[in-house]
């Protein structure tokens, strides 16, 4: 298995490099800072979504909600510090629409784990189902109006920069580091992957099979929460009907083409940082010379179908 994973990671890295020399002789104005530092951005959305898509999957489940869980959390933030008690207290109120957020969000994962191990109910169906409402709970919040507001303090969780690198790219290394920390050297990262490779096992061997996947898709609907308050801060604005649009595509893309393998059992967090790389900079690629943004859709699904595709090879 770690031979294969090995392959895979050099495949993605040489697939990365293929890009790039792409990018640099086609591509006008790739290498301005300005072009990617916007990427960086993208990348660090793409990839703290994917990382805790890429946990959900090796537990053997999907989480289809993380677009829709982004647009509850962004959708919220700007009511608590638009509101009359967050204007007379803006120091509170900016903390409030920080941490409530994402408590909003860590209730969503919440919701999809007790459908999913409590009650039984598929994973697919049950995402699918905060998928659908969950958009329409934040259009509900938002009357379907688009938020705008100039709010510098937040929107440096956006736009600002550390040693000229986005603070979203700091958050998402430092993620990248803690989240591959957990699953290599916890308890709960052993108990993941032997639910992942076989549940019912794992239930004979004692794992805490209920608690374990509760957690998960707590930690998935959560880090979905901080890239809706990421997205609503680079704008300055908050859009429920386009916050985190699409991002479960991605988002399985990037886990996927990293090395998670649909079955569950595996969770490459280095390989999932460079899948959501490759899967920005081919959308990148494609839109920077003229393809339309419908047709990255497609090349994304037909990179999830060849992943999922050289997987079932590996294992015939």
């Amino acid at each position: 298995m770690r031979r294969g994973l090995n392959t895979r990671l050099i495949g993605l890295i040489v697939a990365l490099a293929v890009l790039l020399v792409l990018n640099v002789a086609i591509t006008p104005n790739f290498l301005n800072l300005q072009t990617l530092a916007v990427n960086a951005s993208q990348v660090s959305t793409i990839a703290i979504v994917a990382l805790g898509m890429t946990l959900v999957i090796a537990s053997g489940g999907i989480d289809l909600s993380v677009g829709a869980v982004m647009a509850v959390a962004g959708a919220l933030a700007p009511i608590l510090f638009l509101s009359d008690w967050g204007v007379a207290h803006p120091g509170v109120g900016l903390a409030a629409a920080i941490v409530l957020p994402l408590c909003a969000a860590a209730l969503c994962g919440l919701f999809n784990g007790t459908l999913i191990s409590l009650v039984g109910v598929q994973p697919i169906i049950a995402t699918l189902i905060f998928f659908i409402s969950g958009r329409g709970i934040a259009q509900v919040m938002t009357n379907g109006n688009l938020q705008t507001f100039n709010n510098p303090s937040f929107a440096w969780l956006g736009t600002g920069r550390v040693l000229g690198l986005p603070v979203q790219g700091w958050i998402a290394l430092a993620l990248v580091l803690i989240i591959a920390w957990t699953v290599r050297r916890t308890v709960y990262g052993r108990y993941l992957l032997a639910i992942g490779g076989n549940e019912r096992a794992a239930l004979l061997a004692g794992v805490p099979v209920t608690r374990v996947k509760m957690v998960t898709y707590v930690i998935s609907a959560t880090l979905a929460g901080l890239a809706g308050l990421m997205v609503v801060a680079i704008n300055s604005a908050a859009d429920a009907a386009r916050i985190g649009q699409l991002m479960e595509l991605d988002a399985i893309a990037a886990s996927v083409v990293g090395g998670a393998a649909l079955s569950g059992g595996r969770a490459p967090i280095l390989g999932t940082l460079l899948g959501a790389v490759f899967i920005q900079l081919m959308h990148y690629t494609l839109v920077a010379n003229g393809v339309p943004d419908e047709a990255t859709l497609i090349v994304t699904a037909g990179i999830i179908i060849v992943a999922v595709w050289l997987q079932r090879e590996r294992r015939v």
